[in-house]
């Protein structure tokens, strides 16, 4: 008989992401591989989930994705979750950033942020090719300048923190669902911890984000403000 996702009330979600936010650092920025300049290929901003004191970038499946979009030739930057103004404050700063493609991924309360992200570049009147979302915590309705929605999540596991993806009210594309418990190739119990370090997990995400050392275009309809 499947097991369900065991999933906290609403309250008690909010006390527990408090109290780890509260012993979280705000240090994400990895070291490791030089980093393209984005005019070559785009730009992918990546957001973490939270970080516990003591740990280190380097030991998130978010880091292991950073290093493996920038081995295949694109920029790549990982940002705290609170930080998602200041990261499309960053883009839109680019000279030309309007030409440059960018896509964006996030991670538990990064979902929320990367969300939150493509609406800040709505409403500037910028294209997200790509909008991957897994096991996101709080995320925001979709917004129209996203071109291709995929809300990723792990069913099968004994923990969920994450909510569903929903369309915006303008948002005319469709929203791949994408069950890591039942897409893995072995299958699997994979829940809101599991999904985010599983390599075969991060290959799926960065195979969706870029393409041929360049941000993977996102061919749906979109908007432009």
């Amino acid at each position: 008989m499947p097991v369900r996702p065991y999933r906290l009330p609403s309250a008690a979600t909010a006390l527990l992401l408090l109290a780890l936010s509260a012993c979280t650092t705000t240090v994400v920025q990895p070291g490791g591989r030089p980093n393209p300049e984005a005019a070559k290929g785009g730009v992918v901003y990546l957001f973490a989930g939270l970080t516990p004191a003591g740990d280190t970038m380097a030991h998130s499946g978010m880091y292991t994705l950073t290093q493996r979009i920038r081995d295949a030739g694109v920029r790549a930057d990982v940002y705290n979750p609170s930080q998602w103004r200041a990261a499309a404050d960053n883009f839109m700063s680019q000279p030309d950033h309007r030409s440059i493609p960018v896509s964006v991924g996030g991670y538990s309360m990064g979902g929320g942020a990367a969300t939150r992200f493509a609406e800040r570049l709505r409403a500037a009147g910028v294209a997200v090719q790509t909008l991957l979302v897994f096991e996101a915590y709080d995320p925001t309705p979709v917004p129209c300048n996203v071109r291709r929605a995929i809300d990723m999540y792990g069913s099968a596991g004994a923990f969920s923190l994450s909510r569903r993806l929903q369309a915006g009210s303008r948002f005319t594309g469709s929203i791949e669902r994408v069950d890591w418990s039942r897409r893995h190739p072995q299958g699997g119990r994979y829940d809101h911890w599991g999904v985010s370090k599983e390599p075969a997990a991060l290959d799926f995400v960065a195979n969706a984000l870029v393409s041929g050392g360049s941000v993977r275009k996102g061919g749906g309809p979109g908007c432009s403000g």
